[in-house]
């Protein structure tokens, strides 16, 4: 630790920053971090089949129901719709 003193003539410790990088390392977390790119979200769901509306509905993990309701209130874009149920 070095001693510092600040403008009005206190002195105060201030730790290495190396020696905190060192003692206290960062997890490396991308591995964990979704992409940010999904080629999904550039899709529409088509409202009138009803595969596509059931599988959407089952990735959202929501009620097919629910998800025509938020297709109603936010149009049928994929990204919309995740915006939307926050997903």
């Amino acid at each position: 630790m070095e001693l510092n003193k600040d403008n009005l003539g206190f002195e105060e410790n201030i730790p290495d920053p190396d020696e905190i990088r060192e003692r206290y390392p960062i997890e490396d977390d991308s591995d964990t971090l979704e992409p940010f790119v999904d080629e999904n979200e550039c899709r529409e769901i088509n409202t009138y089949d009803p595969e596509d509306v059931a599988h959407w509905a089952q990735e959202f993990q929501i009620s097919v129901e629910d998800l025509k309701s938020a297709i109603v209130l936010n149009g049928n874009s994929v990204k919309e719709i995740k915006k939307y149920l926050s997903v």
